[in-house]
C-alpha cells in the first residue's frame, strides 16, 4: 500500500541527498520515522555508512 505523505517524503530526501543537502535528508528520515505507518522502523539512507572502514582520527584532514 503506497502512503502520499511517504512517497512525497521519499522524493524530498532523494533529492536532499542528490544536491548534497545532508541537513534536508536527516528532516526527512526525522519525518518518515515518525510518520504513524512507520512506528518505530528506521529509514535507510544513502548518508547512512559514509565513512565505514575507515579509522576515526586517522586520512585526509
Amino acid at each position: 500500500m503506497s502512503c502520499p505523505t511517504c512517497d512525497a517524503l521519499r522524493k524530498e530526501l532523494a533529492a536532499a541527498e542528490r544536491n548534497g543537502d545532508p541537513s534536508k535528508a536527516v528532516d526527512c528520515r526525522v519525518l518518515l520515522r515518525r510518520h504513524p505507518e512507520h512506528g518505530d522502523v528506521p529509514v535507510a539512507g544513502k548518508a547512512k555508512g559514509k565513512g565505514e572502514g575507515k579509522a576515526e582520527g586517522k586520512g585526509e584532514p
